[in-house]
């Protein structure tokens, strides 16, 4: 399993909420995806209007063959999404150390 890490300065939490969340714009279409397993959204408690967003895969594999499948539309989707954000973080991509 790995887990994708972003973190994000955004202007309407509400509304980045909506987009980036478990059951957001994005995470729908990750769905597609053999080997999606799930979004996580987390809030900072002492700033509020930054969040991480926790992309899971089974695989490194499935992710690399998910984004080279649909590259056209997931360029699209960050173009489309990026006003939703001040700023964006990778922090990197992680795997889990436990089976």
């Amino acid at each position: 399993m790995i887990a994708l890490v972003f973190s994000y300065e955004v202007r309407d939490a509400a509304e980045f909420e909506r987009v980036y969340g478990p059951s957001g714009e994005w995470a729908e279409f990750f769905r597609r995806g053999r080997g999606f397993i799930g979004t996580e959204l987390l809030r900072d408690v002492e700033a509020p209007n930054r969040f991480l967003v926790v992309d899971r895969w089974e695989s490194a594999d499935a992710y690399n063959a998910f984004v080279a499948e649909h590259r056209e539309e997931y360029m699209q989707r960050v173009d489309a999404t990026g006003f939703h954000y001040d700023s964006e973080l990778r922090f990197g991509t992680f795997e889990s150390v436990w089976d």
